[in-house]
């Protein structure tokens, strides 16, 4: 999300009519409270400072 405010649970819906996500109250309940809590994680590692850091090799190709 752009913006700096939590997701709502009026966003939340619309976004779930939009993906075609449906089903029983208590399992839109769940579901609510899980993305909320995936989007504040998201928020909070977005907020890390890693300038000035270089990422890791993942390969180092051989030198022959």
């Amino acid at each position: 999300m752009a913006s700096e405010k939590p997701l709502s649970r009026e966003e939340f819906e619309r976004l779930a009519e939009l993906l075609g996500v449906n089903g029983e109250p208590a399992y839109l309940d769940e579901l609510y409270s899980q993305v909320r809590g995936v989007y504040l994680s998201a928020d909070v590692i977005k907020k890390i400072d890693v300038s000035g850091t270089e990422p890791e090799m993942a390969f180092i190709p051989p030198t022959d």
